[in-house]
């Protein structure tokens, strides 16, 4: 039997990689994590969500981000562009309880926060460094690891935990085929900004959202003086805009009534950022002895602010999965791949067919319907939340919800926006 240097090697220091390598290490394996850039690094995606707590809560790095005083949120506000429709979200009606409320962070500070959690824990940091070769070994898998310098150094472990984003800096042939994309390919284009307005009260730590004919804009509070804000656009209407991808955002600003009012003082205080065709699933998601998780194994659209409870999830499923198969001393059967694989995707696809009410025009009347028959928006308030798990108070009245807004489209159950 192959010695080898470590029981688990991370690749990935985000919310997904540090989460994977403190609940490792609470199983007492030994944990290597790998993570290309040094932090704090700037990344998008600063919206939590309230059923991700319950993880944080687990790993033991919860109190700190209680004290790390990031703003709380307590739910969120969508609005059309021509501010004549307003819906507003508050956790703590919502149909589960114990959602009341998380936070909205600035990623760089939230994730060196839980990867010093992770490094108290006993996980190696090798940081910043690149996974450049996966090979199979028998019993686990050899790792090539690229440092600043170009020196690289070889590695072994029996289980690896892909957790490096989208982005794929090795060759993986597992994570070349695709599941179909239900979306258009979408584009978004963002910075942080000083001087947003913000709602009043509770409202101010809210997520707001402003639909436009043919995207949204977000803008999310991270600090007393920071809001980010980003427009979502199709690449479609993106190639038809005028301009630089921040002419195309300051010119979507300047068309919404409500946009003009919300950013009327705004400066942006860092450079603009772009990234484009966002919405993906691979088809497999683990290998005999690699699981993906987080956005390695896909992602599907920011609207909800699903990706860092999704990511985190994920990787505790993955350390139940692993660990089980290490206490019999095998790998992955192909069934526990399909079935983690289908676990995955059936939680992301309560927010993908959340996701479809929200750009359908229809659809998105039923959303922004301000008294729904039967508590169906505590349904859909609890899965903005995070709750995926479809228990049966929330699963029938959202099942309810999707039916009304496909028959929405045949004649008015709702009043039309």
């Amino acid at each position: 039997m192959h010695s080898f240097d470590y029981d688990v090697l991370i690749i990935g220091g985000g919310p997904s990689g540090s989460t994977a390598a403190a609940y490792a290490r609470q199983q007492g394996f030994r944990v290597c994590l790998v993570e290309r850039l040094e932090f704090p690094r700037f990344h998008i995606g600063e919206s939590l969500l309230p059923h991700g707590n319950e993880i944080m809560r687990e790993t033991g790095v919860w109190p700190k981000i209680e004290q790390a005083g990031f703003i709380k949120k307590s739910g969120a506000l969508f609005h059309l562009a021509n501010g004549l429709a307003t819906k507003e979200i508050i956790f703590s009606e919502g149909l589960v309880r114990g959602l009341d409320q998380t936070y909205q962070v600035s990623r760089a500070k939230f994730d060196a926060i839980l990867l010093d959690h992770a490094r108290e824990l006993g996980a190696e940091i090798k940081q910043p460094a690149t996974v450049r070769a996966v090979t199979p070994i028998d019993g686990g898998l050899r790792v090539i690891i690229e440092h600043p310098d170009k020196s690289s150094e070889e590695r072994t472990a029996r289980w690896v935990l892909d957790a490096g984003g989208r982005e794929n800096h090795f060759p993986c042939e597992a994570k070349k085929a695709l599941d179909p994309s239900p979306f258009p390919k979408r584009v978004a284009i963002y910075s942080h900004f000083e001087n947003v307005v913000r709602p009043p009260g509770i409202g101010a730590g809210h997520t707001v959202v402003v639909r436009l004919a043919d995207g949204w804009f977000w803008l999310i509070p991270i600090d007393e003086a920071h809001t980010s804000v980003g427009l979502v656009t199709t690449t479609e209407s993106m190639r038809r805009g005028k301009g630089s991808p921040e002419d195309i955002f300051h010119h979507a600003v300047a068309s919404s009534p409500k946009l003009r009012e919300l950013m009327r003082g705004a400066r942006s205080a860092m450079e603009f950022h772009v990234t484009s065709d966002y919405s993906y699933f691979r088809q497999e998601l683990a290998t005999e002895r690699m699981i993906m998780i987080g956005d390695a194994g896909g992602f599907f659209d920011p609207i909800f602010s699903s990706g860092v409870y999704v990511g985190m999830n994920s990787a505790r499923d993955a350390v139940r999965l692993l660990a089980n198969a290490d206490r019999q001393q095998r790998g992955l059967t192909p069934n526990e791949r399909v079935r983690y694989a289908k676990r995955i995707k059936k939680r992301a696809k309560v927010f993908k067919d959340l996701i479809g009410s929200f750009y359908d025009n229809d659809a998105f009347s039923v959303f922004l319907c301000a008294t729904p028959p039967l508590g169906l928006d505590r349904a859909v308030n609890s899965i903005v939340a995070g709750d995926a798990r479809m228990l049966w108070p929330v699963w029938w009245r959202f099942k309810l919800f999707l039916l009304i807004c496909r028959l929405q489209k045949h004649f008015p159950v709702v009043p039309r926006i």
